[in-house]
């Protein structure tokens, strides 16, 4: 599975503390070479996929044709907005 971030992705990226920009950056390395690793809890919710990042962070995107787009990154409450 390949992905691709939206702007709004890389907006709410760059405004993340640079302690959580360093942890999201490792986890997508991660996600490249096993999207499956269990700190990932890579994961369908609805129709939307998550990823974490840390215990307050997530990322969320949706599939389409085989490529995830990213397009949320930030707090798990806002995170869980999202996907409602």
């Amino acid at each position: 599975m390949n992905s691709s971030v939206t702007r709004s992705f890389r907006q709410r990226f760059a405004e993340l503390p640079a302690p959580v920009q360093a942890r999201a950056r490792k986890q997508f390395k991660l996600w490249q070479q096993n999207h499956w690793h269990p700190s990932l809890h890579f994961k369908k919710v609805g129709p939307y996929w998550s990823v974490r990042i840390s215990a307050g962070y997530r990322a969320v995107g949706l599939e389409r044709s085989g490529r995830v787009y990213w397009f949320y990154i930030g707090p798990r409450g806002q995170y869980e907005e999202q996907i409602e």
